[in-house]
């Protein structure tokens, strides 16, 4: 499109509407059939309602033994996915609530949470992820002091001295979530398209779910050979993908394949982890359940909700 040229106001109109407008059903002529998709995200709920649900989440999570990674990282890929921006942006505020004098601390949490919605590029896709971070990062401008404080260097220039890494560090991670049928499922992958498995893994799984300290080379710097507190781990990577992919819906058999990648994360917890006990838990079925049903419990007061903003917010 050349500079300085807009769009006709008929095609500027239609991509406003919704993909089909709502009508009087065919069949019955009481029954009001709805529109179709929306061209905005959907809309927030009260967001005095969301506080409170995501503060009864946070208490879950603490009686359960769990840290604030946890409950946040199911809380932020279930949103993201939802496309709620307004949500996202309450869950933030939410998460930094009692830090004003703990830079560290609200900058791990706003880390862990641009670091999942990243992550979410290979379970919901890039338009979504690029609006929601974007609403994430005006949440984090409101706060000049931490938005100065977020590292601006990229973890994920992948050189060719480093490809061999990352090759090894997706292949490691397909087969920590997947044996013992990682083989197999590679192969039904390449039956419905001979380079879906090669992308997969080694274009998600290494590049993006991988921890970027998994494919450091000995020349790096020491900070970026450590995984730090808010990184999105292995436990994490799964609850990512238990969370994004049942909030999405329609893709049940993935949500399955990731419930056993969670129990299976129980090895990749560190006996010293301050809580221990309680991710130990959350690997079990009893733990998969929980997660599921906190999705679930966030679809319904976001997707759900009877009561919605009346004014845009400041954010």
């Amino acid at each position: 499109m050349s500079k300085g040229r807009s769009l006709p106001e008929a095609l500027k109109s239609l991509l406003k509407q919704p993909t089909f407008p709502s009508r009087v059903s065919a069949l019955s002529a009481t029954r009001h059939l709805p529109a179709g998709r929306s061209a905005d995200p959907s809309p927030t709920p009260r967001l005095d309602t969301l506080k409170k649900h995501f503060v009864s989440l946070e208490a879950d999570a603490i009686r359960r033994g769990l840290g604030w990674g946890e409950w946040l990282s199911v809380a932020t890929a279930t949103i993201l996915t939802l496309n709620n921006p307004g949500s996202l942006q309450s869950l933030h505020r939410v998460a930094m609530r009692d830090l004003a004098n703990d830079l560290e601390a609200r900058k791990s949490r706003a880390l862990l949470m641009r670091e999942i919605g990243l992550k979410c590029i290979g379970f919901i896709g890039i338009p979504k992820v690029i609006n929601n971070l974007a609403a994430l990062r005006k949440a984090v401008d409101q706060d000049p002091e931490l938005a100065q404080a977020l590292p601006t260097e990229t973890r994920r220039h992948i050189t060719p001295d480093r490809l061999p890494a990352v090759h090894k560090a997706a292949y490691g991670l397909w087969d920590d979530i997947y044996t013992p049928h990682s083989e197999k499922l590679l192969k039904i992958l390449g039956t419905s398209h001979p380079d879906l498995p090669v992308f997969i893994v080694e274009s998600e799984y290494g590049p993006l779910f991988a921890p970027p300290a998994t494919y450091s080379l000995p020349s790096d710097p020491a900070h970026l050979k450590q995984e730090p507190e808010w990184e999105v781990n292995r436990l994490r990577t799964s609850l990512v993908a238990i969370s994004a992919l049942r909030a999405q819906g329609g893709v049940g058999p993935q949500v399955t394949s990731h419930v056993w990648g969670l129990m299976k994360a129980a090895e990749s917890i560190s006996p010293a982890d301050a809580n221990k006990r309680g991710l130990e838990w959350l690997a079990t079925e009893e733990g998969a359940l929980w997660v599921v049903k906190t999705v679930d419990s966030l679809c319904q007061a976001i997707e759900g909700a009877e009561e919605l903003e009346q004014h845009k917010s400041k954010l």
